[in-house]
C-alpha cells in the first residue's frame, strides 16, 4: 500500500463512511438573576430540572455534545452569575467566546430590558462574529406574561438574533435553540477558535465519547 492510499484509508471510519469532524466552541449564558440560565443549561446538559435552583456563585462550567450531518459539535458552557456585584466578571467569560445565549424571564419586562443591555455589549465588546441568541425563558408560565413574543422577535429580528421562547421546566425548546446555533456557527477545518470566531479542530483523542450526544 502506498502513502497516498495509507492516508486515505485513515481518513475513513471502518465502515467507509468519511470521518466526523469534531468541532469545540465556547458559549456564554448571560441574564439577570433567577431568569432561569442555570435551569436551562441543566436541562440541556442532563436532562433534568430542579424547582428550586440555587443562584449561581461567579460561573459553573458543564460540556454537552450535538451530531449534525457531518460534525459533533462539543459546547464548553460558562453560565455565568446574573447577580450585579458579578457583572464585572462577565468579560471574563464571553471573551472568545463563539457563541451566547442572553435569557430573560417573560413574566418580567425588566429582565427584557437588562438582556438588551447584554446584547449591547455583546455587540460592542465580544468577538464580531460572535452568534447571539434570545432566549425568553419560563414560557410554561405564559398566564402570567409580561413580555409579548412579538415584541421581542421583533428586536431579535433588528438585531440579527436568534430568539426562541424556552421552558427550562417542560424542556420546550431547551434543546432547539443550543441545536440552532449549533447549526449557525461556523464549522471550519482551521484549528484554533478564539475571537476570530471558527471552530477549534479536536483530534480524535480530544473526540466526546458519550454515547448520548446524538439522541
Amino acid at each position: 500500500m502506498d502513502m497516498a492510499t495509507n492516508r486515505n484509508a485513515a481518513a475513513q471510519r471502518p465502515n467507509g463512511a468519511p470521518q466526523t469532524k469534531v468541532c469545540q466552541f465556547k458559549l456564554v449564558l448571560l441574564g439577570e438573576s433567577a431568569v432561569g440560565k442555570s435551569s436551562l443549561v441543566l436541562r440541556f446538559v442532563k436532562g433534568q430540572f430542579h424547582e428550586y435552583q440555587e443562584s449561581t456563585i461567579g460561573a459553573a462550567f458543564l460540556t454537552q455534545t450535538l451530531c449534525l450531518d457531518d460534525t459533533t459539535v462539543k459546547f464548553e458552557i460558562w453560565d455565568t452569575a446574573g447577580q450585579e456585584r458579578y457583572h464585572s466578571l462577565a468579560p471574563m467569560y464571553y471573551r472568545g467566546a463563539q457563541a451566547a445565549i442572553v435569557v430573560y424571564d417573560i413574566t418580567n419586562q425588566d429582565t427584557f430590558g437588562r438582556a438588551k443591555n447584554w446584547v449591547k455589549e455583546l455587540q460592542r465588546q465580544a468577538s464580531p462574529s460572535i452568534v447571539i441568541a434570545l432566549a425568553g425563558n419560563k414560557s410554561d408560565l405564559a398566564a402570567k406574561r409580561m413580555v409579548e413574543f412579538e415584541e421581542a422577535q421583533a428586536y431579535a429580528d433588528e438585531n440579527g438574533l436568534l430568539f426562541m421562547e424556552t421552558s427550562a421546566k417542560t424542556a420546550m425548546n431547551v434543546n432547539d435553540i443550543f441545536l440552532a446555533i449549533a447549526n449557525k456557527l461556523p464549522k471550519s477545518e482551521s484549528a484554533g477558535g478564539g475571537a476570530a470566531g471558527g471552530a477549534r479542530r479536536l483530534n480524535d483523542a480530544d473526540a466526546p465519547r458519550s454515547s448520548s450526544c446524538c439522541k
